[in-house]
Formats: C-alpha cells, sequence, structure tokens
C-alpha cells in the first residue's frame, strides 16, 4: 500500500510541476500602427516559433559560413531542449497514465481509454529514448576546426558544392512535404 500511496504523491507532484512550467498567458498590448511594408515585431517573432512559417535555415548558407564545431553545437543545443521538453512530456504521461489506472480500477474510466492512452504514452517514450540517443551520437561525434569546405581537397571542391546543393534542395523538399502532410492531416 505504501508503495501506491507514494506513486500517486509522485504523479501528482509531476503533474502539478507541469502544470507550473505552462507559459502564463502572455498579455497582448494593444497594436501599434507600423508603415505598412514593415511586418508586426509580435507577428515576426510568432512566425519564427512555427517551423512551417518562418524561413527555414539554409543548410547551404550554414555549411559555407559556419565552423564545423559550431554546427556540432549548435545541433547539440536543439537536441538536448528537444530531448528535455519529451522527457518533461513524457514524465507527465506517466504520472496522467497512472491517474487513468487508478479511475479504471475504480470503476470510473473504461480500461480500452488507458490502454489507447498508454500506446501514446509509450511512443512518446520511444521518441524520448531515439532524441537522447541522437544527442549521444552528437555529442560524441570528433569534428575538425574549420568550415567543411577547408576540409576538402581543392580538387573535389565543384563535386562536394554540387552535393551540398543537392542536400539542401532535399531538405527543402522534406520541409514542404511534411508540411503538406501536417496540412492534410489539420484539414
Amino acid at each position: 500500500m505504501a508503495r501506491r500511496q507514494w506513486r500517486t504523491r509522485l504523479a501528482d507532484t509531476l503533474i502539478r510541476w507541469g502544470a507550473a512550467l505552462k507559459p502564463a498567458p502572455a498579455f497582448v498590448p494593444p497594436p501599434t500602427v507600423l508603415a505598412p511594408q514593415l511586418p508586426d515585431a509580435r507577428q515576426q517573432a510568432a512566425t519564427s516559433q512555427l517551423p512551417g512559417v518562418r524561413e527555414p535555415l539554409s543548410i547551404e548558407e550554414a555549411v559555407r559560413e559556419r565552423d564545423l564545431t559550431v554546427l556540432k553545437r549548435e545541433a547539440s543545443d536543439a537536441l538536448a531542449a528537444l530531448a528535455a521538453a519529451h522527457a518533461v512530456v513524457t514524465s507527465a504521461r506517466l504520472a496522467q497514465l497512472h491517474n487513468l489506472r487508478q479511475a479504471v480500477e475504480r470503476g470510473e474510466l473504461e480500461e480500452q481509454e488507458m490502454v489507447d492512452f498508454a500506446g501514446d504514452y509509450q511512443a512518446w517514450q520511444n521518441d524520448q529514448v531515439r532524441l537522447f540517443d541522437a544527442l549521444a551520437l552528437v555529442l560524441g561525434m570528433a569534428v575538425p576546426e574549420g568550415c567543411a569546405f577547408e576540409q576538402i581537397d581543392e580538387d573535389l571542391l565543384e563535386a562536394a558544392e554540387a552535393h551540398l546543393t543537392a542536400l539542401g534542395a532535399e531538405y527543402q523538399r522534406r520541409l514542404l512535404s511534411e508540411q503538406f502532410e501536417n496540412g492534410q492531416k489539420e484539414g
């Protein structure tokens, strides 16, 4: 019985922490009048948060202008943030799953609803593991200092440029495909 009480207290604590982490609704000041050709600062900030709306990363520009150690650090930072966000959500879903289990035991909920939610939780857990594996892979990589094109023989620079252009195009194609797939799911 003590183990069940401990789990309940842990679940309640995780739920409270998750609720505390939710950002408070932002106060939106009245709109200011700007010149028509200039985008609103709030609009720029909002669109920078939306991957389908903000301008995507230019792979070609990043590879040409950034040091490999900087690219590794940026990838590590982004993966760490996404993995941490996933871990927080996964923990909260585990607490929710525990609460659903108690509701099923009390007869307040059908077991199938808990099973469906458990499948969703498992998907989050699997993604979380993959994210931390990817982070460990990136952190473990050895990269030389300098830009990518500094590491390539001059005889191969033209082929490397063509390859980089193809990689950039493929990345853009995947972004567009994902955007259209998400649009079809919503619509």
